[in-house]
């Protein structure tokens, strides 16, 4: 299965104002998770133009009714994978750091696993994570942490004014592998 991750897109318009090369780069995407920042519902309107999306709210977005999008945090169940999402993984508690740059995140010494079933009130096998605008790959614990970065706001790494990340989720019968997707090419 083939998944596409994305966040903080921050729509200063209708929500159909998604750069071509989002779009593009989700094309062959059967399921679309956004961990919030999209600031208006028609981001979820124009990214479902590719495939089902399914969300969680970041600070500014307003609410909605049904599944589509969740209030906090969410465990979206996918080709037998469980992945978390959440917008901010220093919130809900209990909280996992991030460096003081924003570009990684602390760890603690032990209780990983409890950490992560406490915030999602259960075992994922996949956090997914935005906030901070900066891409993140890595495995820890046995869990894969992945923040998609930002399409249209990328962090410190990018040039001003560039397109920035998005992450692909690919699940088969070898396991789970992220491709981090450099959208300025």
């Amino acid at each position: 299965m083939n998944i596409g991750l994305l966040s903080d897109t921050h729509s200063a318009g209708s929500g159909w104002d998604l750069p071509a090369a989002v779009l593009d780069a989700l094309r062959g995407c059967e399921l679309i998770l956004h961990c919030g920042d999209l600031e208006c519902l028609g981001v979820l309107d124009c990214l479902e133009q590719v495939a089902p999306v399914l969300a969680v709210r970041g600070y500014e977005d307003p609410r909605e009714p049904g599944p589509r999008l969740a209030d906090t945090t969410r465990i979206v169940e996918a080709a037998g994978v469980r992945i978390g999402m959440v917008h901010d993984i220093q919130w809900p508690a209990p909280p996992i750091l991030t460096t003081p740059d924003g570009m990684g995140l602390q760890y603690p010494a032990a209780g990983l696993a409890d950490i992560v079933r406490r915030k999602f009130g259960g075992p994922v096998d996949v956090v997914a994570f935005g906030d901070t605008h900066e891409e993140l790959a890595e495995w820890r614990d046995g869990v894969l942490f992945v923040n998609p970065g930002s399409p249209t706001y990328p962090g410190r790494r990018h040039a001003a004014g560039s397109l920035g990340t998005i992450a692909l989720l690919d699940i088969d019968n070898s396991g789970i592998k992220v491709h981090i997707v450099n959208l300025a090419g």
